[in-house]
């Protein structure tokens, strides 16, 4: 019995001590918050009332420090949150390539900016510089990376089409002019059997003043099925010199090459022009080596069987 009313005798003395504790501490935070003081708070700078024609791309300071008068409750919202001061374009002087607030002539819309529960006594600064460039525009390619693989008996023989094959860019001409090409993201596909109608994504500006007219594409890509076709080409010989004779075997090729179901029976031996060239040839050697100058747009792929034409000038 003894020992539990000592027990709640203690208890009721921590009670009493925590209270008196924690009015001790709310009377101290009340004395602050009702004191006067005088406080110097670094403050962020931002400019606003821009033009839309314009972009300040720098300026000399991103903060200042600014002496404040006031009472601790006025004072208390600035420590409790990172604190800004706005200034409007609008206020400050104006030259060729920049707006400059001054502390002499905009001290006192400075100070009209705090509603009189504190002072602005004096800031740290004398001047501030807001470096500005108007915005222009021009059009760039937009570039593209994909990488497809078919399905085994499916290719594409037509190039893609891009909804837009340029986009326009908007920003200071400092930051457009070195910009000649937009990368979309890239596109990565596997077993391809059939057209590709997709949107692809732009890559995003890396800088926030430069604004791109589109943020994503058409991207179209027909998709056929495809044979492998061989035909007979004959070979031309390119550059003979006046008066020279010259003998060679064979004088037609195999030539094979892929094309749409579809167009394979379209393609003839005049679509396609194999030759050899008397000038690139080495006369320590027999062998001249063909190559395919010309073949019609439907076809991919095309090579020559054997390659190889052996000759003899004739003297």
């Amino acid at each position: 019995m003894i020992n539990k009313f000592r027990s709640v005798y203690k208890t009721r003395k921590f009670n009493v001590f925590i209270f008196f504790a924690l009015l001790a501490l709310t009377y101290s935070f009340l004395s602050k918050l009702t004191t006067n003081y005088t406080k110097v708070i670094v403050f962020a700078v931002k400019p606003v009332d821009i033009p839309s024609n314009q972009v300040v791309l720098d300026q000399s300071i991103d903060s200042i420090r600014v002496e404040l008068n006031g009472y601790g409750y006025n004072l208390a919202k600035y420590y409790m949150e990172d604190p800004i001061i706005e200034i409007s374009l609008n206020d400050l002087k104006k030259s060729k390539s920049k707006y400059q607030w001054s502390k002499q002539r905009n001290f006192s819309v400075l100070e009209s900016k705090f509603d009189g529960s504190v002072t602005l006594i004096s800031t740290s600064i004398d001047e501030i510089d807001f470096i500005i460039e108007e915005y222009e525009s021009k059009k760039v390619p937009v570039k593209l990376d994909f990488e497809l693989e078919y399905k085994s008996g499916f290719d594409s023989f037509e190039p893609y089409q891009l909804s837009k094959d340029f986009i326009s860019i908007t920003g200071p001409n400092s930051l457009i002019d070195s910009i000649n090409e937009i990368q979309a993201q890239k596109l990565v596909l596997q077993d391809v059997d059939q057209d590709i109608n997709r949107k692809i994504k732009i890559k995003p500006s890396e800088n926030e003043n430069v604004i791109y007219s589109e943020n994503e594409i058409d991207f179209y890509l027909k998709v056929e099925k495809f044979t492998e076709e061989s035909i007979k080409v004959p070979v031309t010989i390119v550059n003979i010199k006046d008066n020279m004779k010259i003998n060679y075997f064979p004088k037609v090729v195999s030539v094979l090459y892929r094309v749409s179901i579809k167009d394979y029976k379209t393609v003839n031996p005049m679509d396609f022009r194999v030759e050899c060239d008397l000038n690139t040839i080495n006369k320590d050697n027999s062998i001249m080596i063909s190559t395919i100058t010309k073949q019609p747009e439907n076809v991919k792929k095309s090579r020559i069987e054997n390659n190889q034409i052996q000759y003899v000038i004739i003297e």
